[in-house]
């Protein structure tokens, strides 16, 4: 992507806010502040948020399916371009949320399997992807009665609030190892619905006499990192990946210039920060106070808190049609991949529009016309989603050309050989460079650009010999 490229791209950027819920818009403007041209992830970063603090109040039907408002936002993008930055922003808000919800302690208490599970939230953010550490353990005593008794000890992942991957890169998604392979299987499972038990990750821990671990995680996933090289198949093959919202950005290099020249103007001086945390804190509790009213007066059944107006499913219907076409008008093996998403961001699609209805509800006088989910919350979402699946088709397309470029690359050393094999050689076995270069130019069709470059890659597998200004190769282990 080139400069004039990247310019349509920041306006494209800016012109989708322009279909967003007023708080929405207002949280962008404030977060691309402190992390430049992030404003895509700022906005899901917002939806998580709101996802998170509405699941226990909100179950959105889907035929015999039922899902909860949870976001999981995967967030890909080269490094040093503001991914930490903005965490920096969304971090201390949710903390700020979440400290006003535990304070009042009136959230609903999960009773399940026997256990009481606090209310509480918090933010999950460890690297330490242990058993013990992720999911808890047991502690050994005895009873009164001489009897062996085993204390429940709940791990981190245990609770409400944001997972927050910093690094996901060591995760277990993209390169699994004996210590983090558990942590895959424990992501896939709290990110099934809330609706039933499915999210409930259970396990039989051997160091404490195979006794079933418990691990009640209702949070939401940010996972941050930088491409890996392997993005491509782990996108194509992992489910973990198929179950979050994805953002995908290679950042330019003239681009990722600009950022550091942005850092340096500030290097050697204090700058305060004047970032408006209270007051995003203040507006989301608004919205968890309001749909926590909702919720009581609906008879706390979370199925009855939204409606949906007429117009609702054609207008998913309409969204499910542009994504299909889009997705169809890409190459056959990277439509085959992103297919593969359709289901699963449609799902997204319906749980954004319910919280674009969501956070619409404080700003919206008439309480009759509050939690009605509409069309217009269907475009809001959609105009998200649109730039997520877009920017992944972009990055399979991109995979795929520099995979096919790979084996082209590849293909082109037997051509070398059987052009080597075919000149006449001197009494060592050597011919003249240039004349090789020619000869496989010429029968591969190729520029003399691409075979000049390609033959550095693979000038080791010849012996060189330079006589004056001529140059002579062998290659490597030919015999007479």
């Amino acid at each position: 992507m080139n400069e004039e490229e990247y310019e349509i791209f920041e306006e494209e950027m800016i012109r989708f806010t322009d279909e967003l819920p007023a708080f929405f818009r207002e949280f962008q403007k404030d977060a691309l502040k402190v992390s430049h041209l992030n404003g895509v992830p700022a906005v899901i970063s917002l939806f998580v948020m709101l996802g998170q603090i509405s699941k226990d109040f909100v179950r959105i039907p889907n035929g015999a399916n039922v899902e909860d408002t949870r976001i999981h936002f995967g967030w890909i993008q080269t490094s040093g371009t503001g991914k930490s930055t903005l965490w920096n922003f969304v971090g201390p808000i949710a903390n700020g949320v979440h400290k006003r919800i535990n304070e009042e302690s009136n959230h609903p208490i999960l009773d399940k399997f026997d256990h009481v599970v606090p209310s509480t939230f918090n933010i999950f953010s460890l690297t330490d992807y242990t058993d013990p550490t992720l999911i808890g353990g047991f502690n050994k005593s005895m009873d009164d009665d001489g009897e062996i008794e085993w204390i429940r000890i709940p791990g981190h992942l245990e609770g409400n609030g944001l997972a927050h991957w910093d690094e996901f890169e060591y995760s277990g998604v993209f390169k699994q190892t004996q210590h983090n392979e558990s942590s895959i299987v424990y992501l896939n499972t709290l990110m099934n619905t809330l609706a039933g038990e499915s999210w409930v990750i259970s396990k039989a821990l051997r160091q404490f006499d195979n006794q079933i671990m418990y691990c009640f995680s209702q949070r939401s996933v940010i996972a941050m990192t930088y491409p890996p090289e392997n993005l491509s198949d782990v996108i194509a093959n992992k489910g973990v990946l198929q179950r979050m919202l994805l953002y995908v950005h290679d950042v330019p290099e003239y681009m990722q210039r600009k950022m550091r020249k942005e850092q340096i103007k500030h290097a050697g001086m204090i700058v305060e920060s004047n970032a408006p945390i209270e007051r995003y804190v203040n507006g989301i509790f608004t919205i968890y106070k309001v749909l926590e009213e909702r919720y009581h007066k609906r008879g706390n059944n979370p199925l009855n808190t939204m409606t949906y107006s007429d117009g609702y499913r054609e207008a998913l219907e309409a969204q499910l049609e542009a994504m299909e076409e889009f997705i169809n008008n890409t190459n056959g093996e990277v439509r085959k991949v992103a297919q593969n998403f359709t289901t699963r961001l449609m799902k997204i699609l319906q749980k954004m529009s319910v919280i674009c209805s969501i956070a619409q509800a404080p700003s919206i006088k008439n309480h009759n016309e509050r939690f009605i989910v509409t069309p217009q919350n269907v475009r809001q979402a959609a105009s998200i989603v649109r730039q997520c699946y877009s920017t992944l088709v972009d990055w399979l397309e991109q995979g795929l050309r520099v995979k096919r470029k790979s084996i082209a690359e590849k293909s082109l050393f037997p051509l070398f050989v059987k052009c080597y094999g075919e000149m006449d050689k001197d009494e060592e076995g050597f011919v003249p460079k240039n004349e090789l270069l020619n000869n496989v130019m010429k029968e591969g069709k190729k520029s003399k650009a691409s075979i000049y470059n390609y033959f550095k890659k693979i000038e080791h597998k010849f012996k060189t010999d330079k006589q004056g200004r001529s140059v002579y190769v062998k290659l490597v282990g030919d015999e007479e």
